[in-house]
């Protein structure tokens, strides 16, 4: 079926199915692609060599979107959407070009930098089965180099030995020995301690 009968027979099954009168079994309508579309393109750098790929072929369901990625190019390109010419089932006198677009080239802002670009289109076939150009963008990736500075570790700085602790609680009376070095007893201290007798006449 066509645009227009898919239309009317859709409209017709609708109204059936929401009408009291009819008994409509249910049904599943699923979008269908009867003609291949192509694409074709090529760069002012090289505008000889175009080329051309089938993007949507026959049978493919829509809407759907489809990309297509060039790496180290800045755009320049002349875009082509059309049916084949070799196309089955296309209409006599049916015109093949279906949009033409013209894309400018970008700049890179690190070019400097040996930045490394990457080219990207974005075609579409929407839910009316028009195929459009969605989106060019232009990506770019480069190294940038940042200086951190690092802070060196401070030595910690010598700690000062403590001297005596020269408190009231802290300090005691040195311990008294002999003559040949041991410690005298408590008897011998307190011996020591007593008068010595004095001599009278």
């Amino acid at each position: 079926m066509n645009a227009l009968e898919c239309c009317c027979r859709g409209a017709s099954l609708q109204a059936a199915y929401l009408s009291p009168s009819f008994n409509v079994s249910k049904y599943v309508v699923e979008d269908y692609n009867t003609l291949p579309i192509a694409i074709t393109y090529a760069f002012e750098d090289k505008p000889e060599s175009k080329k051309t790929m089938e993007l949507f072929p026959i049978g493919s369901n829509f809407p759907v979107t489809k990309s297509l990625s060039f790496k180290n190019k800045l755009g320049a390109m002349d875009l082509l959407i059309h049916y084949p010419n070799d196309a089955p089932g296309l209409m006599k006198g049916l015109p093949t070009q279906l949009a033409s677009y013209k894309i400018t080239e970008g700049t890179l802002k690190h070019g400097d930098k040996k930045s490394q670009s990457e080219f990207v289109i974005k075609i579409g076939n929407n839910l009316n089965q028009i195929s459009i150009l969605e989106s060019a963008e232009l990506s770019e990736k480069w190294i940038e180099i940042e200086k951190i500075a690092i802070k060196k570790p401070v030595a910690p700085k010598p700690v000062a030995p403590k001297g005596p602790k020269t408190g009231l609680f802290d300090t005691c009376a040195p311990e008294e020995k002999k003559a040949d070095g041991t410690a005298k007893t408590e008897e011998e201290k307190k011996a020591e301690e007593k008068p010595a007798p004095v001599e009278t006449e």
